[in-house]
């Protein structure tokens, strides 16, 4: 063998050392979280809640709240929090998750859970979801849901590293153009489930049944 190709082997096998020593990394840093408490890889139901393998960090946005005040992102610290993105305007969607939200916290109130917890909904809907709709419409399924919105930048920000996406549909008049008050909103079903740091660290897949996702809370979050 010559010098170039000893050189070039020599290369190769240090390229694979440093990439196989970023790909054990990866792994440990990935089950850190999980092997805190062993529970939560083998006693909740995936079907229910789907554990990530890393928290994510969710930033913080420039965000109103439905009295029409500054969101404080600190509210997500200190507390567990179901974190779900709708618009008040949504005709099934929303309005079935937001009962299952309900539902939620008052098993969780019958249970007796004395871990902290909340609901917090964020509308994808800026143009329509005024602070005082967006009050009205989660009162109406339990008072002690938090509900903000803000600019679709703003939005994107603390929504693009935990996954929730959106796209509005258009919806046309009589004749044939868009009627830019009139359109649906696609957007992601699921409920992420959110870390007194802050952090999402599991998903809650629909469909979401108040029981148990009950359950599956109170197995993997210590009183």
């Amino acid at each position: 063998m010559n010098e170039t190709n000893r050189n070039h082997k020599n290369l190769w096998m240090g390229l694979g050392i440093i990439a196989g020593f970023f790909i054990i990394l990866t792994i440990a840093v990935g089950v850190k979280w999980m092997n805190n408490d062993p529970r939560l890889a083998n006693k909740v139901d995936a079907s229910v809640l789907k554990i990530f393998p890393h928290p994510i960090a969710i930033p913080s946005a420039s965000l109103i709240d439905k009295e029409g005040k500054p969101f404080d992102f600190n509210q997500l610290k200190n507390r567990w929090t179901f974190l779900y993105f709708g618009y008040t305007l949504c005709p099934d969607i929303c309005p079935t998750e937001l009962t299952a939200l309900a539902g939620l916290l008052e098993q969780l109130r019958e249970q007796k859970v004395k871990a902290a917890h909340g609901v917090l909904f964020v509308s994808v809907d800026q143009q329509r979801d005024t602070p005082d709709r967006l009050r009205q419409f989660v009162d109406y399924f339990d008072a002690s849901i938090q509900a903000v919105s803000g600019e679709e930048s703003e939005l994107r920000i603390m929504a693009q590293p935990i996954g929730a996406a959106w796209d509005k549909v258009a919806q046309f008049d009589e004749h044939g153009q868009p009627d830019q008050n009139n359109y649906l909103i696609n957007h992601t079903t699921s409920i992420l489930l959110v870390d007194p740091q802050g952090r999402a660290v599991g998903v809650f897949p629909t469909p979401h049944d108040p029981v148990a996702m009950a359950k599956a809370f109170t197995t993997v979050v210590p009183e």
